[in-house]
């Protein structure tokens, strides 16, 4: 889920087939206080969790230098 300001942006969900959906929530941890701030992070890439069943991704923004 991506949230700015505790507004929603945007969810991500992991499918399990059929109509099976579940919810996927970052895990990205926090190392030393100056990375606390999650925009810092943002450009190594954010780690999300399936809440069921532990699958992982993640998720990045595009590099500069490709474009």
């Amino acid at each position: 889920m991506f949230q700015t300001s505790h507004i929603e942006l945007a969810r991500l969900e992991h499918h399990h087939g059929g109509d099976e959906w579940h919810d996927m929530h970052e895990v990205t941890s926090n190392h030393d206080a100056a990375e606390s701030d999650p925009e810092r992070s943002w450009s190594r890439g954010r780690i999300f969790r399936c809440s069921t069943c532990a699958d992982e991704i993640r998720v990045t923004l595009p590099d500069e230098e490709r474009r």
